[in-house]
């Protein structure tokens, strides 16, 4: 595909840095547009998403190097803060970003459910975006594929094997959190309870994100064992847990009191 969008030499554009920050202020953009219409103020997700986008490119490297090629990062590691290379994993994204975003929110005395809910949305819409990066790059692709919509990749600098056709599976994912985010925002527009949104988008991305894994040529795996797979479906489990939880302690709520 396009790894390099621009090369003047001594500088480059590299698709994959400019979709990734695409996607980060189209995710914002969209947040700071549900948060207000769920009553916050749009500096709340402007000044959240500094500290969140920060921890989650922290994360989503640092993950990546952990459970792809350790030992080649090690050898090599100035390739660990090149991130213009590719090599981000959403899951480390997710969870750096999670525990900073509750620490924030938790700072700054927010209902975590309502605010998560009105997060959520950006964050499928902005993982959306970020595939085109993945596409452009040759980043996370597909295992090798005869079907007539296989994709081959023939630049130098794509991260995929060349000349092989394989799975287009970044588009693969871009469809897939695509349909999440119009199922995310149609709970957005429609659910009463807080927290359905934000767990809907939980259990919806950890299910996609498993049955992507089969069709991924390069699968991060320790000791045999798919780790992304591993994460997805303890997320799907903990967010339909914790979904269960909270409608059954609403549902007391607005039972009658027994005389």
């Amino acid at each position: 595909m396009y790894p390099i969008l621009l090369d003047l030499g001594v500088w480059q554009l590299r698709s994959y840095g400019l979709f990734v920050a695409l996607a980060v202020v189209v995710g914002v953009w969209w947040s700071a547009r549900e948060a207000e219409r769920r009553g916050f103020a749009r500096r709340l997700v402007y000044d959240a998403a500094w500290a969140i986008a920060l921890a989650g490119f922290a994360g989503a490297r640092l993950w990546y190097v952990l459970v792809s090629e350790p030992g080649t990062y090690l050898a090599h590691p100035w390739e660990i803060v090149a991130i213009w290379h590719g090599g981000l994993s959403m899951h480390g994204a997710l969870i750096a970003g999670a525990v900073v975003g509750a620490w924030w929110i938790h700072r700054q005395g927010l209902p975590f459910w309502r605010f998560g809910d009105a997060v959520a949305p950006g964050l499928i819409l902005g993982q959306s975006v970020g595939q085109i990066a993945c596409l452009l790059n040759g980043d996370t692709y597909g295992t090798p594929s005869d079907l007539p919509w296989a994709i081959v990749f023939t630049h130098p600098q794509a991260m995929a094997p060349l000349g092989v056709p394989l799975h287009p599976l970044q588009v693969y994912e871009l469809l897939a959190y695509s349909l999440v985010f119009l199922v995310v925002h149609r709970v957005a527009r429609s659910a009463a309870r807080d927290g359905a949104v934000l767990l809907t988008y939980a259990a919806l991305y950890g299910a996609v994100r498993f049955a992507m894994e089969f069709f991924r040529g390069d699968p991060p795996a320790v000791a045999g064992i798919i780790v992304p797979q591993v994460v997805s479906v303890a997320l799907v489990v903990a967010a339909l847990t914790t979904l269960v939880v909270l409608r059954r302690s609403v549902w007391r709520v607005q039972q009658p009191a027994l005389r």
